[in-house]
């Protein structure tokens, strides 16, 4: 069996979306078919459409289409944002300064723990019935970027900042950074992603079918947060110390 997880949610001088969702994706539904592997299974993205305005979405949406061509007993999968230890959600939400967006953190989405989508994958490996079927993985709430925000610091018990910065902004100064600095920068399309809530195809199955029950946002947001709150005590404590 074949899992198929190689993604990117930004693009580099040396790769575009289209490199690594589309031409990637087709290889390696290439090779699955010519060594004659039993099960493939890809992990596509929540918003999959081909009509999409973020290229993200669209070639997320292409690359299911062309692995489904050269191997059509490929399972899609299509999870919601993921949360879990390390993740870029809610420790985004809890970083150090300001959240910039261009939306308000208005965008909507349902949440899903990293660790039902995983157990999810593992049913998969054991359930012949979920080839060629498309499953989207999501939380049972949906939510704006904005609740999130206030969860999270309800649990990490500080106000985090938020600057809002114009589309019309956002957009050439991200894709500047992008094209002249060689690190990790914010990508034009993350700018664009701000303003597409999260679509659910009524017609995929989901964790029901596979006897599953996802997690709920609230349950978790202090267990990965925790080590902040850890951080904050420690700090407090040298500053007192420093004082005796």
């Amino acid at each position: 069996m074949v899992y198929n997880l190689i993604g990117r949610d930004y693009t580099t001088k040396n790769f575009d979306f289209t490199d690594v969702h589309v031409d990637g994706a087709h290889r390696i539904a290439t090779a699955v078919a010519k060594y004659d592997v039993d099960r493939f299974v890809h992990l596509s993205s929540h918003s999959a459409l081909e009509s999409s305005p973020s290229e993200f979405y669209r070639t997320k949406a292409i690359g299911e289409r062309v692995v489904r061509d050269v191997f059509p007993e490929t399972t899609i999968v299509r999870p919601a944002p993921m949360y879990g230890f390390e993740d870029r959600l809610l420790h985004r939400l809890a970083g150090r300064g300001s959240v910039i967006s261009s939306n308000w953190l208005q965008e909507r989405c349902a949440p899903v723990h990293v660790i039902d989508v995983g157990a999810a994958l593992e049913k998969m490996l054991y359930d012949d019935n979920t080839a060629g079927q498309t499953y989207e993985l999501f939380g049972p709430h949906m939510y704006s970027m904005h609740a999130i925000r206030d969860l999270v610091e309800k649990e990490i018990l500080k106000k985090r900042g938020h600057v809002n910065v114009p589309r019309m902004i956002m957009e050439p100064f991200c894709l500047a950074l992008n094209k002249y600095f060689w690190w990790v920068t914010r990508d034009k399309d993350q700018v664009i992603r701000e303003f597409v809530d999260q679509y659910i195809d009524p017609k995929a199955k989901t964790f029901d079918d596979l006897d599953m029950k996802a997690g709920r946002l609230e349950d978790f947001t202090f267990k990965y947060l925790v080590s902040r709150l850890f951080l904050s005590f420690n700090k407090c404590m040298r500053t007192v110390l420093m004082m005796v």
